[in-house]
C-alpha cells in the first residue's frame, strides 16, 4: 500500500498539465475504497462524489434501466434528455437528495453510466449512489431477453 502511494506521489509530481491534478484524485479514490471498505465491482469513485460505472449495453438499454431503478426506488424523475453527441441525462429528485445520471456511450454496445448524489448544498452521498448503480445493473438484468448479456453489433 506504501508502495503506491509513493508511486502515485511521484507520479504526481513529474507530470505536467491536467494529469497532475488528474493522478492524486484517481489515487485518493483508490486508496479509499481500500481503506473505507468494500467496493462494488466495476464501480469508480472520485473524490468529487461521483461514481461511474460501465456497463456492457446500448445507451437505449441503459436509459430505460435508470428508469425503471428510479421507479421501483420511488425517485421522482424531473428531467430525463437525450444531449447533442448522443448521450443523455436524467435527473431524479427523493427526500432532500438530487440525482443525477449521465449516460455516455463508449461503442454502440458499451455505455459508461456516471452518477452523483447530492445531500443539501454541499454533501454527497456515496452508499446512495452505490445502491443506485447495483439497482440499475438488476433493472438492466431485467430488460433484457435471456442469453443477451453481452450485446452483439451488428
Amino acid at each position: 500500500m506504501h508502495l503506491r502511494l509513493l508511486a502515485l506521489v511521484v507520479l504526481a509530481t513529474t507530470a505536467s498539465g491536467c494529469a497532475a491534478l488528474a493522478l492524486p484524485a484517481v489515487g485518493m479514490s483508490m486508496m479509499g475504497d481500500a481503506a473505507g471498505g468494500v467496493a462494488k465491482a466495476g464501480v469508480e469513485r472520485t473524490m468529487s462524489g461521483a461514481m461511474y460505472r460501465t456497463f456492457s449495453a446500448p445507451l437505449a438499454e441503459m436509459r430505460d434501466a435508470v428508469r425503471r431503478s428510479f421507479r421501483d426506488l420511488e425517485i421522482q424523475i424531473i428531467e430525463d434528455d437525450l444531449l447533442i453527441g448522443g448521450g443523455a441525462k436524467i435527473r431524479g429528485e427523493a427526500l432532500h437528495r438530487h440525482i443525477t445520471v449521465r449516460l455516455e456511450p463508449v461503442t454502440p454496445a458499451l455505455t459508461r453510466l456516471k452518477l452523483v448524489v447530492r445531500q443539501g448544498v454541499f454533501g454527497r452521498d456515496r452508499a446512495t449512489a452505490s445502491e443506485l448503480i447495483e439497482q440499475t445493473a438488476r433493472a438492466l438484468d431485467e430488460i433484457r431477453p435471456a442469453g443477451a448479456a453481452f450485446p452483439r453489433v451488428p
